[in-house]
């Protein structure tokens, strides 16, 4: 179940990894494997990683042409990797609200994109997906906005 994001969700995805200044070791090879895992262009991962290290502003994005499932999608992997170090420090949740804002989902759909994160997080070891499994979370957000994700797919032919 692995969906489009454009690079300008891993844009934004990257400045709330590189809030804090710091892109720990944990964090850049998450964001390495989202990339790869959404099939990103050579050109777009350097993009990105550049970005991930010297810190981007989120003013800098339009993230206006995401659809609706692209954007909790967006909002999901930020704050998966967010945690995914173990810690998520205060300059980390502000540029996650910041994004939030930005992308425009109702509260409701935000909050179901934050929960599927936690929820994954929450598993039994032995239920939880890989540290790295993207199509987990997609699974978990799918089951929480189930129209959402509908609405995205191309029609059945």
């Amino acid at each position: 179940m692995s969906s489009y994001l454009p690079r300008e969700s891993f844009l934004a995805i990257a400045a709330v990894v590189a809030a804090d200044g710091l892109l720990k070791k944990d964090e850049s090879a998450a964001l390495s494997h989202a990339l790869q895992a959404y099939g990103l262009g050579a050109e777009d991962v350097t993009a990105v990683e550049a970005a991930a290290a010297k810190g981007i502003d989120l003013a800098d994005l339009d993230l206006g042409a995401l659809d609706g499932w692209q954007q909790a999608l967006t909002y999901a992997v930020a704050t998966w990797l967010a945690q995914v170090d173990g810690i998520v420090n205060t300059q980390e949740l502000s540029t996650l609200r910041r994004l939030g804002e930005q992308l425009g989902l109702p509260r409701p759909k935000l909050e179901a994109a934050r929960s599927a994160a936690f929820d994954i997080a929450a598993l039994p070891k032995d239920q939880r997906p890989g540290k790295y499994d993207f199509s987990g979370i997609e699974e978990r957000l799918a089951e929480k906005l189930p129209a959402l994700r509908r609405a995205s797919l191309p029609p059945s032919t």
